[in-house]
């Protein structure tokens, strides 16, 4: 019911702060290790990687060998990285952290072109996810703003873009833009 809804789309979730990005995590992963597909992460933050005990907790045993986890090698080219990510995920749901990260490596070399590079990459993301009816999820903390006037924000980008919002037992996420759930809205319970 979570994941349905998301396949073939890139989903954007809008998060406050690093607790909201934990909480989000432990409850989503065990929908997408669930799965026959599994997941790849790209972990660009390394914090899918430093907090594995916590957000696999609830994670069928049997599960865990379906998430793959990437993190880039220092110094490494980006581009080079997102296309190895890429490619090697033909066949599992595709999880982006951070989004915000990414957009600033992109920007590293020529800040002139990342908001095109950005907005290329998203859109094969998105062509991608709806050939093979995968999702993509893209972890992003809420603090972006254009950089110009008339600037489209990172998240608009994505064909969804989620708010998260922690409540007593789980989390509220509300489509800002785009559909995925009935009501736009849904309710991911958190186990204790």
């Amino acid at each position: 019911m979570f994941l349905g809804p998301l396949r073939g789309k890139t989903t954007a979730f809008l998060l406050d702060d690093r607790r909201s990005k934990l909480s989000l995590a432990e409850a989503a992963l065990p929908y997408l290790a669930g799965t026959k597909e599994g997941c790849r992460i790209l972990d660009l933050d390394a914090f899918y990687s430093s907090n594995i005990e916590t957000i696999t907790r609830n994670v069928p045993r049997g599960d865990l060998k379906r998430i793959e986890i990437i993190i880039p090698e220092v110094g490494s080219d980006i581009e080079t990285t997102l296309s190895e990510a890429f490619l090697g995920a033909s066949n599992k749901a595709l999880i982006l952290d951070s989004t915000n990260t990414l957009y600033q490596l992109l920007a590293y070399q020529k800040p002139k072109s990342s908001s095109r590079k950005f907005a290329f990459l998203i859109a094969a993301l998105s062509t991608w996810a709806k050939a093979n009816s995968l999702p993509v999820i893209a972890n992003m903390y809420e603090r972006e703003r254009p950089f110009y006037k008339r600037a489209t924000p990172i998240s608009g980008f994505f064909d969804v873009v989620v708010s998260v919002s922690r409540r007593p037992k789980g989390l509220g996420l509300l489509c800002r833009r785009g559909s995925a759930w009935q009501n736009r809205s849904f309710f991911l319970p958190l186990e204790d």
